[in-house]
């Protein structure tokens, strides 16, 4: 992995968010339902310095409907108000706006008991790059108001987007942490899409990628590419035999596993491979009892 874990965009919007707080009433954390504890900045409680917040697992449709539920459950436990959410298609999106309409309600009234003057709530919206915030705010809004793009890093300064005359929603640049240096969460960060291309080796990932999917989504991953048994088939052997099948081929007839890769990474992040949530509820639960 060659990332410089902490480019000059991510800690300007780390000040951005230090320096918006002050009238931020509501945080959104939106995390990715693929990976609810990696795409999880653990800076965050930190630098929200412990607002009232709403957690969001997006990208629901594209993860293990029974780990989502195992998520769910172990951050409801932590005294979060969690949702799980495919912001594409809008399903789970109008619990997430009920949770945060119940959230404004409380927190406007002590306002108001506190004789402040009426103003709209404002939500600071945040997460790791491209782990669909902006997909997410549209929704809310009911119209394209931020942008959003398959590739990390598409908003790159503060968004705010108005909702009606109550609400208000800073949109925040991706922010990854700065102590991001395990070899399992890099690989999960770049499997799905939340690091930049130039950032990674596609055929390194991918190889990994797909001896987790041997594992996990066997019967879809070989009917999807056409092959055979691969039950035991290390990364690599997976993939050629991919780049063969889909005709990525060089001059002499030989094997362009990075093209392969390419596809290979394509296809997982639109789910054409499987449901599968590369972080396991029962490992974090495990590790947590642990410490205790």
């Amino acid at each position: 992995m060659k990332l410089p874990w902490y480019p000059g965009h991510m800690a300007r919007a780390r000040r951005t968010m230090k320096q918006h707080l002050s009238g931020i009433d509501l945080v959104v954390e939106v995390l990715d339902a693929r990976i609810p504890r990696t795409s999880r900045n653990p800076d965050i409680a930190g630098i929200t310095e412990m607002r009232p917040r709403v957690v969001v697992l997006a990208k629901e449709d594209l993860a293990d409907p029974n780990e989502t539920k195992a998520w769910l459950k172990i951050l409801k436990a932590d005294g979060l108000a969690c949702y799980a959410v495919n912001a594409e298609t809008g399903e789970g999106v109008q619990d997430v706006v009920s949770g945060i309409s119940r959230l404004a309600l409380e927190i406007m009234m002590k306002l108001q008991d506190r004789r402040r003057r009426p103003r709209p709530f404002r939500v600071m919206v945040i997460g790791i790059p491209n782990v669909g915030k902006s997909s997410l705010i549209n929704r809310i809004a009911g119209r394209k108001s931020a942008k959003t793009g398959a590739k990390p890093g598409i908003t790159m300064g503060k968004q705010w987007i108005r909702v009606g005359r109550a609400v208000e929603l800073l949109d925040m640049p991706g922010v990854l942490s700065p102590r991001m240096d395990d070899p399992s969460d890099l690989f999960k960060l770049a499997a799905t899409g939340a690091l930049t291309e130039e950032s990674y080796d596609e055929v390194q990932v991918a190889e990994g990628l797909l001896e987790t999917l041997r594992d996990r989504t066997c019967h879809t991953l070989a009917a999807r590419f056409k092959l055979g048994d691969i039950k035991g088939q290390e990364g690599h052997a997976i993939l050629r035999a991919i780049g063969e099948g889909r005709g990525c081929l060089g001059l002499g007839g030989t094997v362009d596993v990075s093209r392969a890769a390419v596809i290979v990474l394509s296809e997982f992040r639109k789910g054409l491979l499987g449901k599968v949530t590369l972080d396991s509820a029962a490992d974090d639960q495990r590790e947590a009892d642990s410490d205790e």
